[in-house]
């Protein structure tokens, strides 16, 4: 796990494991502090490493195995930083996300 994201708990996947390059789709929670659910998806796809979501979620999902759980957090600086998200995550928020790692896959070329 990358500094700066703290691993709350973990339940270890069976699959394939996920790594810079790879497309991923997860399902995850995203919650404040105070334990506010502030955004959910069922099926999530982004590439690990290709700065398309926040480094947060690219470092906490990267080294999950397919099936797996994680619960972690981190402090605005992979996050929102000072600017938030309008109506939704204030400034200086700290995120704590649990995700599940649905599927991997990678480019053959």
């Amino acid at each position: 796990m990358r500094a700066g994201v703290k691993l709350d708990s973990e339940t270890v996947g069976d699959g394939r494991v996920a790594t810079r390059g790879d497309t991923v789709t997860i399902s995850y929670h995203l919650m404040l502090n105070r334990g506010d659910v502030v955004q959910s998806h069922d099926a999530y796809t982004f590439t690990l490493g290709a700065r398309d979501v926040i480094a947060v979620l690219t470092y906490g999902v990267e080294g999950m195995a397919v099936g797996g759980r994680r619960c972690f957090h981190a402090g605005p600086h992979l996050g929102y930083r000072d600017v938030g998200v309008e109506g939704v995550i204030p400034p200086n928020a700290v995120l704590h996300f649990n995700v599940r790692l649905l599927s991997v896959s990678r480019d053959s070329c």
